[in-house]
């Protein structure tokens, strides 16, 4: 089976990296579509704990549970829509009890917010009450300074609930199709390229079929100092 990337995937594997910068290693995750880049970005890192949870009521207090006991923030994940709203009972005691939260929830582009579009409501600050820092993203850019702007406010979101001033946080993450990473493009490559020559303490997985090895390789030769992660690839059976 081959694997590739997309300005999405990437996006989320960068995110799921600075989470473990911090230390954070637990993730719960309610089934769906619209947030398909950051499941699957979990789902391929191995140093996160996964927990599958159907109902995101229940995701979120499982989350609760587990962030009392291991006093660490974990992480939960949602699809868009009103299954964002079901976390917000959970939000409330993690507030109230000072435990930290990561919210991941995933979103439709904002020019789809107050359309009538299936799953789609508004999701900016929804838990503005109970919540000690929120960020919309908005879609993913794989611009330098964007990346950088990107990286900062996961740094700046998780030092609020963690070491300023403990409790849940919510990051907003607008995805538009395709959500699945299906393509590896020049662009994606230029951008690893300039963005990793000034964060070099990032480590973001990239599967790459054999073909592509020798071209990513031609593409970074310029840089000074970069991380490369190969691996066999699944067998699977015609």
């Amino acid at each position: 089976m081959k694997k590739y990337i997309n300005r999405n995937y990437f996006w989320s594997t960068l995110f799921v990296e600075k989470l473990l910068n911090f230390g954070v290693q637990h993730v719960c995750i309610s089934p769906g579509s619209r947030n398909t880049p950051l499941t699957l970005a979990f789902a391929n890192n191995k140093k996160f704990k996964k927990y599958i949870h159907i109902d995101e009521r229940a995701s979120g207090f499982f989350a609760l549970g587990i962030a009392k006991k291991i006093q660490n923030p974990v992480v939960i994940v949602t699809t868009s829509g009103t299954a964002v709203a079901e976390l917000y009972p959970a939000i409330i005691e993690a507030y109230n009890q000072r435990i930290p939260l990561i919210i991941c929830s995933a979103d439709r582009p904002a020019y789809l917010r107050n359309t009538g579009a299936n799953q789609t409501i508004n999701q900016e600050n929804i838990f503005q009450n109970h919540i000690r820092y929120f960020n919309d993203f908005g879609l993913p850019s794989l611009e330098k300074n964007d990346l950088t702007n990107f990286c900062a406010k996961i740094d700046e979101g998780i030092s609020t609930g963690i070491k300023i001033n403990n409790g849940p946080i919510h990051f907003n993450f607008p995805f538009k199709k395709p959500l699945e990473p299906k393509t590896f493009s020049d662009e994606i490559i230029y951008s690893i390229r300039d963005f990793v020559k000034d964060n070099t303490n990032l480590n973001i997985e990239h599967n790459l079929i054999s073909s592509q090895l020798i071209y990513v390789s031609n593409k970074i030769k310029g840089s000074q100092k970069v991380s490369i992660f190969c691996a066999c690839d699944n067998f699977e059976k015609e």
